[in-house]
């Protein structure tokens, strides 16, 4: 989808469409890492940390919900 709109590695510097994309990504990575964490914690029988590390990707996952509906339409 994003090479069909045109996006360029230095376009998602750009505002609109690119930083969008851009934001969804990064939180994408962010909700990734939380959920290797929770894996991780789980594993080791840390209730606290791994409570706190789902809720972190479960807040991350509606953020790029909320980010994919901000990108215009095809």
């Amino acid at each position: 989808m994003a090479r069909h709109r045109g996006v360029t590695w230095t376009s998602l510097a750009e505002p609109g469409y690119g930083r969008t994309l851009a934001a969804e990504l990064a939180l994408f990575a962010v909700v990734m890492l939380a959920a290797a964490g929770h894996g991780i914690a789980r594993s080791k029988s840390r209730t606290e940390l791994t409570r706190a590390r789902a809720v972190v990707a479960l807040a991350g996952s509606l953020g790029i919900v909320l980010l994919a509906t901000a990108l215009p339409a095809t």
